[in-house]
Order: structure tokens, then C-alpha cells, then sequence
């Protein structure tokens, strides 16, 4: 159920039907909670142009994507410092930011 969710998902956002993406991820993320269908709903709020839902979604999450994510809505709201801190942690120089 989960791999059907995320291909419709997708789908939808092949064709540009970013309000049917949302509606279709929020189920998913309700069914199938993970940082990854997180991200994926995060992606479709950013396609909407909804870089408000993607941060407040986003915030405090771990993984190298989904900073990269937090980053993307915090430039698009004027956060500089914000989405500077979530690539480069000042406690993790090392860290990998995947794009």
C-alpha cells in the first residue's frame, strides 16, 4: 500500500496536480510515518509553492535530505541564516548535505 501511495504521489506530480500530491502524501505520511514520506510531502508543499508548510514539516529533522529541503524553504521565506545553519551544522563540519 505504501509503494502504490507513493507512486500515485509521484504521478501526480509529474502531471503538475500538486493539490492531489499533497492530499495523496498526507496519507501516506498518516499510514506510513517516516522521515522519507516526510520529505516527500515537504517536496510537494515546495512544488505548491507552500515553502511555510515544508519548514514548519521540516524542522528539527536529521537526515542529509531533509536539511537540504529545510534549507530550499527557508531561502524561499528569506531565512538566510536559517537554511546557512541547517547545510552547514556548526557542531557536524563534516556534515554531507545531499542536494
Amino acid at each position: 500500500m505504501e509503494t502504490l501511495l507513493t507512486e500515485s504521489v509521484q504521478n501526480s506530480l509529474g502531471h503538475f496536480m500538486y493539490h492531489n500530491a499533497i492530499f495523496m502524501c498526507e496519507r501516506l505520511c498518516a499510514e506510513f510515518p517516516s522521515e522519507t514520506n516526510t520529505q516527500l510531502l515537504a517536496g510537494c508543499y515546495l512544488h505548491n509553492q507552500q515553502a511555510y508548510a515544508a519548514y514548519h514539516l521540516l524542522k528539527g529533522t536529521s537526515m542529509a535530505q531533509s536539511r537540504y529541503l529545510f534549507a530550499l524553504s527557508c531561502f524561499h521565506m528569506g531565512l538566510l541564516t536559517e537554511a546557512e545553519t541547517a547545510l552547514c551544522p556548526p557542531n557536524e563540519p563534516t556534515a554531507e548535505v545531499d542536494s
